[in-house]
């Protein structure tokens, strides 16, 4: 990969921090919009504006290989919209460290639905009282990678899928890919649709993913002669709308500096 061979210039210890750096600020703004969605859903389960019948539907999502031949892949899951709509109990958990929404990597997958002492996904989502879990996968590829790294992703945790329905649970997984280049693959329209995204929060959300990969690749780049990646907070970009619509840079020029 490109960015592998731009990573080892300045050596595999500074490799590790930026890139993980770069999957966490990511990772950090889905679990910004996935928490104004369950906060939606929670305050409309409580208002009892939601019914709770449930229904499947299928759904396509398109990729080009390598040879540019389109293919589709069938999809079947159920409305999540309904899924969300069935309990006021949610989770989330997430992979990442944001103390201010009691986030660390540390913590186990939950034990409450399976004790599993290996790797867990990137971000949880799950319902005790319906015994659902939904967990989002996330991967920051160059671009013509996504469509591989997107099968890799969604295998990766498919005997974990099997362990938690045979233990009674419900699994919706999903994938999602954000290139390093700031681009949104499909997979990233399916995981609003699943998750009831509306208009304006996909929207948003697909700002602030752009906006994030875009400018940690871009600091990336400007210390690839650095061996050294020291500590830095998590890239947060969820007030950056407004500076652009205006014309301001000086949050680049923040990451820029570290």
């Amino acid at each position: 990969m490109k960015e592998d061979k731009l990573a080892r210039r300045s050596g595999q210890k500074g490799h590790i921090g930026r890139i993980t750096w770069r999957h966490d600020s990511i990772m950090f703004a889905i679990f910004r919009g996935v928490l104004r969605v369950v906060k939606r859903f929670k305050k409309a389960y409580q208002e009892k504006k939601l019914g709770v019948s449930a229904t499947t539907e299928y759904s396509t999502i398109q990729f080009r290989s390598e040879s540019n031949v389109k293919y589709k892949h069938l999809v079947r899951v159920p409305d999540v919209k309904e899924v969300l709509a069935k309990a006021v109990d949610w989770k989330l958990m997430f992979d990442i460290n944001a103390p201010e929404f009691e986030q660390s990597k540390e913590r186990p997958f939950p034990p409450e639905i399976l004790a599993c002492p290996g790797s867990r996904p990137d971000g949880v989502i799950w319902s005790c009282s319906a015994k659902t879990v939904i967990w989002i996968e996330l991967t920051s590829p160059w671009e013509d990678n996504m469509t591989l790294r997107h099968h890799e992703k969604l295998s990766r945790y498919n005997q974990l899928k099997i362990d938690c329905e045979s233990n009674g649970w419900r699994v919706h997984p999903l994938c999602v890919e954000v290139g390093c280049r700031g681009n949104c693959g499909q997979s990233y329209e399916w995981m609003c649709k699943v998750l009831g995204f509306t208009k304006e929060e996909k929207r948003e959300l697909k700002f602030e993913l752009e906006k994030t990969a875009l400018h940690c690749s871009h600091a990336i780049v400007a210390a690839r002669y650095t061996a050294e990646w020291p500590p830095r907070p998590l890239l947060d970009v969820s007030d950056w709308q407004g500076s652009f619509a205006c014309g301001d840079n000086k949050h680049e020029q923040q990451v820029t500096a570290g």
